[in-house]
């Protein structure tokens, strides 16, 4: 069934064609290898059986499968699906359809899981279209029974953040953002890798699980194209440009690029993915990517496993853990059309599903975990500890005035470079009750610093 397909904010539209093979359902770019020789193989079985019962139909069967007749052939189902009226989303790894929520298990059946508020199955052929892209793998078939503490064993973290850990796999089975941002910190040994892929291969596996962070983003866009999960390792700092580029794709932002080969025309790539992030050194800098991280931090392990018998233990709990988790997505499912905070975060999507799963004690780990970024983001900063300690019960002046009195303590040369600054902590330092205003006042702009 040929027939166009696109993705939700792309100008991207390709010819896709659902085959019946073996008795599946499968759906392949109309251009792709997998297309092509599925239709030769097609072909080849049409021919050694008109061959084996003697008809004539097997020379026109032959002339087929010659190179020319195949291109000829392919030209003319993408023809039929450009001409299509309608057209049809294709989805990687997770999709919806209505509140109903399916996950592609990548297995050669093209088996996919069904999330209902009634609960939870695998099924073939669903409403859904989904497409593969190379190196993703298979997720188990899921068990029916276990719980998801059977997790806890394999993650070294704080018993406190187990609960945000659930949470982030479960906001990442959803199929749209807003997203949080998995930042997980601590010194080398610590088994940071190790956890993310763990984590990675109860939602999205892949033959690559965690990679290097991309030099632009233009290849993280094309990266989050081709994967739902976007995990790095060993990453040590970030320009300000690529947390940007983070923050939109977590939250679902978009790129524009020049298509190839040509002068003029654009490719817009917008999407929003999960994002894993791995490092020893803090390198969440910037307020705006500070409120949609969730930052552990990992502990030197009391006693080590090979990574044989790791994976071979955690290989045989993941049918399970993957069950628990989707029975947590049953509940979500049931519970978020009545479930509301009383004081949504910034991540309010992401705080509100996570509390409509279940999530015991959610609200209070995740306060107390942005709470602890935000301490050392402050204790870190020149200006944030020297407005700190200026201000006891309420500063007023213009940021010339205020360059002045802080300037050679925070290494600031110019007022503009300050009130910036003072402008990206203003959200932080109101955590730790300082509130900071700004007022037109005749011809000055004046800068109020409030201690609550």
């Amino acid at each position: 069934m040929p027939e166009r397909a696109g993705w939700p904010g792309s100008t991207l539209l390709v010819a896709f064609a659902d085959l019946i093979v073996a008795g599946h359902r499968e759906t392949w770019p109309i251009r792709s290898k997998q297309f092509r020789y599925e239709y030769i193989r097609y072909l080849k079985r049409q021919f050694e059986q008109l061959t084996g019962a003697g008809t004539v139909l097997a020379l026109t069967m032959g002339w087929s499968l010659k190179k020319s007749a195949i291109n000829a052939a392919i030209d003319e189902f993408e023809m039929r699906a450009i001409c299509s009226r309608s057209t049809r989303e294709v989805h990687v790894r997770v999709a919806a359809d209505g509140d109903d929520l399916y996950i592609d298990l990548v297995d050669p059946d093209w088996h996919a899981v069904r999330v209902t508020a009634a609960g939870w199955t695998v099924v073939q052929s669903p409403p859904v279209r989904f497409r593969r892209t190379s190196g993703m793998r298979p997720l188990p078939f899921p068990e029916r029974g276990a719980s998801i503490d059977a997790l806890r064993p394999f993650l070294n973290i704080n018993e406190n953040d187990f609960v945000l850990v659930t949470a982030f796999l479960l906001a990442a089975l959803q199929p749209h953002g807003p997203y949080p941002i998995f930042t997980l910190i601590g010194e080398q040994g610590t088994s940071k890798t190790s956890l993310v892929r763990m984590l990675r291969s109860l939602v999205d596996p892949c033959s690559v699980p965690s990679g290097a962070l991309p030099f632009s983003g233009r290849d993280l866009y094309i990266a989050a194209h081709n994967a739902h999960i976007q995990a790095f390792e060993n990453v040590s700092k970030l320009s300000d440009l690529m947390s940007d580029h983070l923050c939109r794709l977590a939250t679902g932002g978009g790129i524009r690029t020049r298509a190839l080969f040509t002068n003029s025309d654009e490719t817009l790539l917008r999407m929003a993915r999960p994002i894993m992030l791995e490092g020893i050194a803090n390198f969440v800098t910037r307020a705006d990517l500070l409120d949609r991280a969730i930052i552990f931090v990992t502990e030197p392990l009391p006693h080590r496993k090979t990574e044989r018998i790791l994976h071979a233990e955690f290989e045989r709990q993941r049918p399970g853990i993957f069950g628990a988790l989707l029975d947590r997505l049953v509940i979500g499912i049931r519970q978020l059309p009545d479930t509301r905070l009383a004081n949504p975060p910034r991540m309010a999507d992401f705080a509100t599903w996570a509390v409509a799963c279940g999530l015991d004690d959610f609200e209070t780990a995740y306060r107390a975990n942005r709470q602890a970024a935000i301490d050392v983001i402050l204790d870190h900063d020149a200006l944030a500890r020297a407005v700190r300690a200026l201000v006891q019960q309420e500063w007023a002046g213009t940021a010339t005035e205020l360059l002045d009195v802080l300037g050679p303590s925070v290494k600031i040369t110019n007022a503009k470079t300050l009130s910036d600054e003072l402008t990206r902590l203003a959200p932080m330092l109101r955590t730790v009750g300082l509130d900071i205003k700004y007022q037109r006042k005749a011809d000055r702009r004046v800068i109020r610093i409030i201690r609550l």
